[in-house]
């Protein structure tokens, strides 16, 4: 790892920081009620928004990053067109601080978490239509998608990390250990494990199979942030006082430190692992690069999905009526294909950049 650009900053503390699907620009969201976007390559501010009176404590970008998100401390959930700066939606999600927005992997749902201890599911195809997660006694940090998209990952200020089964709207898990409030969660390329740290300093590396803890390491302050990278072999975790560690999994050994000397916030990985955003208690954004990756397999997961057998042989003389398939999004150029027959097991490659892929277990569809 290694230190990067400092961007000037918000009139007040960083709250939110999300990566454009491309890695190429940043959201930021702060005190001053401001979005700001951020050029990744040289940290000049491309531009800014003022979306709120009050402060925002969220935001995202869509998938196909025509949308801009923002979550507001009096819980107002609005969408703004990035070209224009025309709000496009607002609505009023939660009754307290909305702490994180994000995409599910087919970008169909949006989740957001809140200081209010609920998590809402919104279908971003059918408008208006969403649900509510409840369970958590205390305010819910923030949440991750399982690589399928069929489990959600949160983590809470009650001191636990839960695991939803979003099909059914109730928690599958209940993961326990922290002795203070946990402020930062990730969930491995493979959905096998769990990371979670928290204000007691400790890092936990849970093994969501069996729902234990795996292993766990005590760091120099609170965890603000921790990022499985997208080889699947390392984990990343950030401090409040701006330390930055590299571990090696399962063991969480410390390979390499990085020493910021920044007050951080908030924290956000790049899709493709190269990059991480920092949000300042100062105001200011910095961005670090992730060295290594750039030769690293990429861990991802295929996703099974079955279709209707279309065949005039299978017509006349019978057959399964439905065929399997399996797809996967590549973690650089977030690329959606199809494998083709045969290839699990096998080494892969993107059929768009080319960047070598490393497979995992097949994720049955939710």
């Amino acid at each position: 790892m290694t230190g990067g650009t400092d961007t000037g900053g918000h009139g007040g503390e960083v709250f939110s920081v999300a990566f454009a699907p491309d890695g190429g620009f940043v959201l930021s969201a702060g005190w001053d009620g401001h979005l700001r976007l951020w050029e990744v390559s040289s940290g000049a501010q491309v531009t800014a928004l003022h979306a709120s009176p009050k402060a925002l404590s969220a935001c995202a970008v869509s998938p196909d990053g025509k949308q801009w998100l923002s979550g507001a401390l009096d819980g107002m959930l609005s969408s703004w067109d990035p070209a224009t700066h025309r709000q496009l939606s607002a609505v009023l999600a939660h009754t307290r601080p909305i702490s994180m927005i994000l995409f599910s992997p087919n970008a169909q749902e949006l989740t957001t978490a809140s200081w209010d201890r609920c998590i809402g599911v919104w279908n971003q195809v059918r408008d208006h239509d969403g649900r509510v997660l409840v369970g958590h006694d205390d305010i819910v940090g923030g949440c991750r998608f399982t690589p399928d998209g069929g489990h959600l990952f949160s983590w809470s200020h009650d001191r636990t990390a839960r695991v939803w089964d979003l099909a059914r709207g109730q928690a599958a898990a209940t993961l326990k250990g922290h002795r203070d409030r946990v402020t930062a969660g990730a969930i491995a390329p493979d959905g096998l494990w769990g990371a979670t740290g928290a204000r007691d300093r400790v890092l936990m590396l849970w093994d969501l199979r069996t729902e234990r803890a795996a292993r766990s390491a005590c760091l120099g302050g609170e965890v603000r942030g921790c990022f499985f990278l997208p080889d699947g072999e390392s984990l990343v975790t950030i401090d409040n006082h701006g330390r930055v560690v590299l571990h090696s999994l399962p063991d969480l050994g410390e390979r390499q430190e990085l020493l910021t000397r920044r007050a951080v916030q908030c924290a956000e990985l790049a899709p493709d692992g190269g990059a991480i955003a920092l949000g300042g208690e100062d105001g200011r954004v910095s961005f670090l690069a992730v060295d290594g990756l750039e030769a690293a397999a990429l861990l991802v997961t295929p996703t099974q999905t079955t279709r209707p057998t279309a065949s005039r042989w299978r017509r006349l003389f019978g057959g399964p009526p439905l065929t399997h398939t399996y797809a996967c999004t590549c973690p650089r150029c977030r690329h959606a294909f199809e494998l083709p027959n045969g290839a699990l097991g096998q080494p892969a490659s993107c059929p768009s950049c080319r960047r070598s892929l490393r497979l995992s277990q097949v994720a049955r569809p939710a």
